[in-house]
């Protein structure tokens, strides 16, 4: 500020003209920020204080806080509120915190936020171009369409022998690091990234006995928590009006390129074969499918099953790995329902037989509950909407204009005691059927819900299940000497930990 004053009062001597249209300008900026930040006080819609330069994202911006931490302090700063304003740097955009209103603005009146509030470069970006997540209206009814029967339930059941063969790999690499400290979300990813591309381009990436083999390299540097890629991140979240007119990249040149080849070499291999595979990749190119796609488009979405195959079904799984070892005797209870089903069906299991195993599925629900993969999601209104609340006993419209953001908290309302008594508590038998039944709301939704829910939820699931089944049948799950509490990384865009989730494994 020093400086300025000087710099001000130096241009006053010797230019005075460019002085007062300095000042002049500079005080219309102020008045022009001055009456922005009023946009939710005109409107009556309470919310939390911004600055004038960020908004309420300034905290996030300087990577002081997660914004799954900003989320929960807006959250509990409201108890009353079906939904508060706030502003993403400069522009005004919404908090919801009503089930009923999260509900109508992801399935009863979707069309209405069929975007997600992510705006990138496509120039800069090439194979990013069709990603479901990125892009909305017609172009994402396309994407969609194309990507869908990857994941259906008649796949999983296709692609369940690879898993299992894979999860065998897994335990045979636990076995040989008994003893040591291990991390969570590090070993599974290397169990995830096997996974995705044994079952997506049927080939051995050899995770397990080179750590250095090029998928998981290449996977690292997409999703590596850094300062740049944190960075990066905010932008394109936070400030997408900004981030379309820059060249940043949300995937490395380098991984983009590399992709790229992959992809053409396994397809050119395929050229020569006579006996079709039955991989997901495969799955695109069937004829019957009718896509049409051009060598690029493909590419394109093999870097989505991709990164959607093990990023997010690693992080799942480091935390289920971490609850179990943190409760003992639920991981002793999922041993004997995990045995009691081994001895019915015999160690050759089955889909049918995993998802039989209805305590696993509680124990999953309820980790994803504790630690959704993403804390919120950001939506966009593609129509105007009006958002109805009672003030004093009457409705009242706030209305809300095409291109609003749309902030639904996950977590929040995940770990809201109103919904999910003793929240901090991993207690699996709250997925009891018994006990579902009493929630009526829309108050558990870790991969979203409604037409735009995440589209690799059936296959993240069966990958972190039969890991859990495979790791627990085997051996017993610590918490290392060394663990640290849990801390939240504000680098990473996904929920991970800052400190890692140290576990030690022991053989039964």
């Amino acid at each position: 500020m020093i400086i300025l004053a000087s710099l001000l009062i130096g241009l006053l001597y010797t230019n005075p003209a460019a002085f007062f249209l300095i000042i002049a300008v500079g005080y219309l900026l102020w008045q022009w920020l001055r009456y922005n930040f009023k946009f939710w006080q005109r409107e009556n819609v309470p919310g939390p204080k911004p600055s004038l330069l960020f908004g309420n994202l300034g905290a996030s911006l300087a990577m002081k806080k997660h914004i799954a931490e900003m989320a929960e302090e807006w959250y509990k700063e409201f108890p009353n509120e079906p939904f508060v304003g706030y502003y993403k740097v400069f522009k005004p955009a919404v908090f919801l915190r009503d089930p009923e209103l999260i509900k109508a603005v992801l399935v009863k009146d979707h069309t209405c936020f069929s975007a997600n509030d992510f705006t990138f470069n496509e120039k800069h970006n090439p194979l990013m171009r069709d990603n479901p997540f990125l892009i909305d209206g017609e172009r994402w009814k396309k994407a969609r369409q194309v990507l869908t029967p990857l994941y259906t339930g008649s796949k999983m059941k296709q692609l369940f022998h690879a898993l299992d063969q894979g999860c065998s790999q897994f335990v045979e690499y636990i076995g040989r690091r008994l003893g040591e400290d291990l991390e969570a979300k590090s070993i599974s990813a290397v169990y995830t990234t096997q996974n995705v591309v044994g079952c997506a381009f049927s080939l051995d990436a050899e995770c397990f006995e080179n750590p250095n083999n090029e998928w998981r390299v290449m996977g690292k540097k997409i999703f590596q928590p850094t300062l740049f890629a944190g960075i990066t991140m905010l932008v394109t979240i936070f400030v997408p009006f900004i981030a379309q007119y820059l060249p940043i990249r949300l995937i490395p040149k380098e991984v983009e390129d590399w992709f790229r080849r992959t992809i053409s070499s396994i397809l050119e291999e395929r050229k020569k074969e006579s006996v079709p595979r039955e991989d997901q990749l495969q799955t695109l190119l069937n004829p019957k499918a009718q896509t049409n796609l051009s060598a690029e488009q493909i590419a394109g979405h093999a870097l989505t099953f991709f990164t959607e195959g093990y990023e997010t079904s690693s992080t799942g799984l480091s935390f289920a790995l971490y609850h179990l070892a943190n409760n003992p005797s639920v991981q002793e209870k999922l041993h004997q329902e995990i045995s009691r089903v081994i001895a019915e069906t015999g160690d050759q299991l089955s889909y049918d037989d995993m998802q039989s195993i209805e305590y696993l599925d509680w124990v999953l629900q309820e980790t994803l509950r504790i630690n959704p993969p993403a804390a919120v999601l950001q939506k966009r209104t593609t129509k105007q909407y009006l958002l109805k609340r009672k003030i004093n006993g009457q409705d009242v419209g706030t209305l809300l204009t095409e291109g609003t953001p749309v902030t639904v908290p996950i977590t929040a309302i995940h770990m809201d005691p109103k919904y999910h008594p003793e929240p901090e508590l991993f207690r699996p038998e709250r997925f009891s059927p018994a006990e579902k039944t009493d929630r009526t709301q829309l108050v558990y939704f870790p991969f979203g819900e409604g037409p735009r829910m995440c589209l690799g939820m059936r296959f993240a699931q069966t990958q972190i299940k039969i890991a859990l089944i495979r790791l627990v049948q085997s051996y017993r799950i610590r918490l290392s000497p060394n663990h640290k509490p849990f801390h939240i990384d504000r680098r990473a865009f996904l929920v991970q930990a800052r400190d890692g989730l140290l576990l030690n494994f022991e053989k039964r």
